[in-house]
């Protein structure tokens, strides 16, 4: 099994795609960062401004203000595709602030489609499954080293998007609060956390490669279901309890949570729940169809 792993995940370091999402992911986060500075800049926005009269721009600004300060619900995030600047004050942002934000909305998903869909999806085609397990590897470790080296690819793409722009806010704005081992504690259960959504994210994933067998398919649909779907559906929560109770249990919804800055400790507890029963439900699922498939 450990051969396995090392082996898809030796296939994860060659394969291009994975490759071009990293470069991809250090772009965003190189963005996110040059953005963020140039809407906190009150004067800026002025210089973009000038079609209006003082007391519009005055206006329009508090408006700015009162919006990014009055960000109460995870879902309002979930509804969004991208990057989001959470900060009290717009003009005054921390890094501390904006940490949960360059975790994205709907980005992982996007980036995940596309790597299951090369990583697993593709060998159908190509037939290296076949090949794989006719050295003697059980069905269920070939797919659970798929799941493992999925996740190491998503680990390495949220290093990056993470790292390099919360350490480029922090130059730029400060952490916002003396950094201790709770500081330190607070970013790192908030990656795991994140992992352990991306998980579940990955479990449903490779079930849909499993039963699609198709590259093209798998993504497109991995980007359907769970980056543009979530986006277009959340405007109906809180407007019906069923469809709340159902949206709740998505990893769309339990993403936001993660990486909202207004989300309490029994929420994130519950998505994490949610997330690790997905996972294990939806790989049993998986292992369950690819042993019953005719692998040619």
């Amino acid at each position: 099994m450990s051969r396995l792993i090392k082996a898809e995940i030796y296939t994860l370091f060659k394969t291009r795609a994975f490759k071009i999402l990293c470069i991809i992911a250090l772009l965003c986060s190189l963005m996110l960062i040059g953005i963020t500075k140039l809407v906190s800049s009150e004067q800026f926005l002025k210089n973009n401004l000038k079609g209006m009269t003082e007391e519009q721009q005055e206006q329009f600004i508090e408006e700015l203000k009162n919006a990014s300060s009055n960000n109460s619900s995870p879902v309002n995030s979930s509804s969004s595709m991208g990057f989001t600047i959470n900060a009290s004050d717009l003009f005054n942002p921390t890094a501390r602030e904006l940490f949960k934000g360059t975790f994205g909305n709907r980005v992982i998903e996007i980036f995940l489609a596309i790597l299951i869909g090369v990583m697993v999806a593709a060998e159908y085609s190509s037939g290296t499954i076949k090949n794989k397990l006719a050295y003697g590897k059980r069905r269920e470790q070939y797919y659970l080293a798929k799941i493992i080296a999925s996740t190491v690819g998503m680990i390495i793409l949220l290093a990056i998007m993470v790292s390099i722009a919360t350490i480029g806010s922090t130059i730029l704005f400060g952490w916002g609060k003396a950094f201790d081992l709770h500081e330190l504690a607070y970013i790192l259960g908030t990656f795991c956390s994140a992992i352990i959504v991306g998980m579940a994210i990955i479990s449903l994933m490779t079930l849909i490669a499993t039963l699609v067998k198709s590259n093209g398919a798998t993504i497109g649909i991995g980007i359907v279901v769970f980056a543009l779907l979530p986006s277009i559906v959340a405007f109906l929560y809180g407007k019906y309890d069923w469809f709340d109770k159902i949206f709740e249990t998505t990893p769309a919804y339990n993403w936001s949570v993660i990486t909202s800055l207004v989300s309490s400790n029994s929420d994130i507890i519950k998505s994490v729940v949610i997330s690790l029963v997905t996972l294990v439900v939806a790989s049993i699922l998986g292992i369950m169809v690819f042993k019953k498939q005719d692998i040619k």
